[in-house]
């Protein structure tokens, strides 16, 4: 039922199917797990922005897009965080990786949710796994702390990037914390020094630079959670 149902043409119906398989991976994966070599590549696949489901409408004299694809991609990686829980030995970690660090350029919600999961991702894939991705995460995080609003923008905008902000730097710490190596590698070191390590190196200096009283804050609230 759920493999005829994501893949129907019905937006509405695929986000369905998405929601009751997330249902399942958390209250009865044993009846998942058998079918997930089926189930996942269609889940993953709805992961990824579709060109064609995004239009621009008019408001007044301002053109804005609208993305129609959006609820059933907050779907598919709310599903995939569920799998990270319950099913993290059948997941292949290169592609999960991949669809979570695509996930920092997305909406606002789907990068919050993909920052849940790379924590996740950091305590469950090992070294090797992760390092691969640390310069292409330190390009796009760094991004993200270097936006910087218009005068005049909406409560709704300034809270946004606050907790954007919040959840980069707080990943970065936990990356920090499971791959020191990233942490403690001068930037300007070159030899074997991996690549990735590099420049995650090199954007960490610049956080504790460019950021220092959001790193400090962050640490004291995860501090204050681990008491």
């Amino acid at each position: 039922m759920l493999t005829t149902m994501l893949n129907e043409t019905d937006l509405e119906n695929r986000r369905l199917a998405l929601t009751t398989l997330n249902s399942a991976t958390h209250n009865k994966p044993d009846l998942v797990l058998p079918h997930l070599d089926t189930l996942l590549p269609l889940a993953m696949k709805e992961t990824v922005p579709n060109p064609a489901l995004i239009r621009e409408v008019q408001m007044g004299p301002f053109k804005h897009k609208v993305d129609d694809g959006l609820e059933l991609r907050k779907s598919a990686y709310e599903t995939l965080y569920a799998l990270l829980e319950t099913s993290w030995g059948r997941l292949e970690v290169a592609d999960v990786y991949a669809r979570v660090v695509a996930g920092i350029d997305d909406d606002h919600d789907i990068r919050i949710l993909c920052t849940l999961m790379l924590g996740k991702l950091l305590a469950l894939a090992s070294f090797d796994e992760t390092k691969g991705w640390l310069e292409i995460l330190a390009d796009k995080f760094k991004g993200v702390l270097s936006v910087r609003l218009k005068d005049g923008a909406v409560k709704q905008e300034v809270e946004r990037l606050g907790e954007a902000s919040r959840a980069v730097v707080k990943v970065s710490l936990l990356v920090c914390k499971e791959v020191p190596q990233a942490a403690e590698v001068p930037a300007a070191m070159g030899g074997e020094v991996d690549a990735g390590v590099r420049a995650w190196a090199a954007y960490w200096e610049w956080v504790r630079k460019e950021c220092a009283p959001l790193v400090k804050a962050v640490e004291e609230e995860m501090r204050e959670k681990e008491r």
